[in-house]
């Protein structure tokens, strides 16, 4: 269960919080044994605080569709379902049906990467230090199902729409199939320009307009696109982005492209403009990810990726309006890696 009464985050400065483990880790903020990260700052006053965004009644569905991307990148098989009808003993047909889903990634389409998935790659380790033999063993730790059982994600989202942001601008049109960054100071600037001030347990939403594009391509490029190495816009790999994450108290972050951070996700982009600098810096990109290594592996920090927010942003934009309510409980699979999301916005 979660912590009763979880201490605030410490300086970002003050990182890592256990010397003995990788960089910029928090481990042990939230007890020595904790599964559930930063999923322990939505107590209950700040859900009570967040419920208070539901003032319209109006839903909006943050899911894409399972069978989308038509043909996944990374090398995910695609999603199949199949109907099967409860035929009678005696073989005749009946008005029941039950169907199944085949060769399921649960990463193929709309997801929440829990804390199995991705670790430090050069220590070879997740979150609070456990490592690959104690995730593949018996006892579940850190499986998706804990976030299931303790409540899914109930909170307040803070919505980033970088299409629109960037057409205010003035700038060229975003391309979200190329492989470009958002920085910690776009990000910063959109949240200025929303007026929004962020809350410890806010669940941040970027839009880059990856999904809108992809409904675009016809399906000799969708195929082409899968078989390509990802290059996908996302937020730049560096600690700049990492520590507005962290310092606006974002307990989980969620986009609509493939990866949160930019694909690929380790190159000559990491070492540009001062990104990184020192003998660090070969520990803490081998692998790639960095962003998904300190919020995974680091923080407990939920990354929610290919997250339809088309829709959503466009009943921002009506209302202007940059806040809602979300609700979010993934599939409750014991030692589950990742899940669908589940997830609806209120407004």
């Amino acid at each position: 269960m979660p912590t009763t009464n979880p201490p605030p985050r410490p300086p970002f400065s003050s990182l890592p919080l256990d010397p003995t483990g990788p960089p910029g880790n928090a481990w042990g903020l939230y007890g020595t044994h904790d599964e559930l990260g930063a999923l322990n700052l939505l107590t209950p006053t700040v859900i009570k605080s967040a419920a208070q965004e539901i003032q319209l009644g109006e839903r909006v569905s943050l899911d894409w569709s399972l069978n989308l991307p038509t043909f996944p990148s990374f090398g995910r098989p695609p999603f199949q379902w199949k109907l099967t009808n409860r035929s009678h003993p005696d073989g005749c047909k009946r008005t029941v049906n039950d169907d199944m889903l085949c060769e399921f990634n649960t990463q193929s389409s709309s997801q929440w990467d829990g804390f199995r998935h991705y670790g430090y790659q050069s220590r070879k380790l997740y979150y609070g230090g456990r490592k690959q033999e104690e995730v593949e063993g018996e006892s579940g730790v850190l499986g998706i199902d804990r976030v299931a059982k303790a409540g899914g994600v109930t909170t307040r989202g803070v919505i980033l729409d970088y299409p629109r942001w960037v057409k205010k601008q003035g700038r060229e049109k975003v391309n979200p199939l190329s492989a470009s960054s958002i920085s910690a100071d776009e990000l910063e600037s959109m949240l200025k320009e929303t007026g929004v001030e962020t809350r410890a347990g806010d669940l941040l939403l970027l839009r880059t307009g990856f999904t809108e594009r992809y409904l675009e391509l016809d399906m000799r490029e969708r195929k082409e696109l899968a078989g390509k190495p990802p290059a996908f816009l996302g937020v730049e790999s560096s600690k700049s982005v990492l520590k507005w994450i962290w310092e606006h108290g974002f307990m989980a972050v969620a986009g609509d492209a493939p990866s949160f951070e930019m694909s690929p996700l380790v190159g000559e982009h990491n070492k540009v403009g001062g990104l990184w600098k020192g003998e660090s810096w070969e520990e803490e990109m081998q692998g790639g990810g960095l962003v998904h290594q300190w919020c995974l592996g680091g923080w407990g920090v939920m990354i929610g990726e290919m997250w339809d927010l088309e829709a959503l942003c466009d009943k921002a934009d009506e209302l202007q309006r940059w806040t809602c309510f979300v609700s979010s409980v993934p599939l409750n699979v014991p030692g589950g890696v990742a899940s669908p999301p589940n997830a609806v916005a209120i407004f």
